[in-house]
């Protein structure tokens, strides 16, 4: 089993948050994430996530672009990412 982070929204509401949860590859953790009405913006291995943590924000906002066609969320996403990866590697953890 392989641990999976998200960012994204719950549906109903527009705040970007992440989610994490544990699955045998991304394709299912993508549709577990949508079945329980998490629509992601990115999913996330969390060896794609260590590695993320790492770069700079010049880095991690041209990985962005590469993981979403959403350009309306570039920016969203990488200061997401930036500002609460602790958020994310605690929900890694609890998985």
């Amino acid at each position: 089993m392989k641990k999976f982070v998200a960012v994204g929204h719950w549906d109903g509401n527009t705040n970007t948050t992440s989610a994490a949860m544990e699955h045998q590859s991304k394709a299912l953790a993508e549709r577990d994430f949508r079945l329980n009405g998490f629509r992601a913006y990115i999913v996330l291995t969390e060896k794609a996530f260590r590695e993320m943590q790492e770069m700079d924000c010049f880095e991690l906002y041209e990985k962005v672009k590469k993981l979403t066609s959403n350009y309306r969320k570039y920016n969203e996403i990488t200061d997401y990412i930036e500002q609460c990866a602790d958020i994310m590697e605690q929900k890694l953890e609890r998985c």
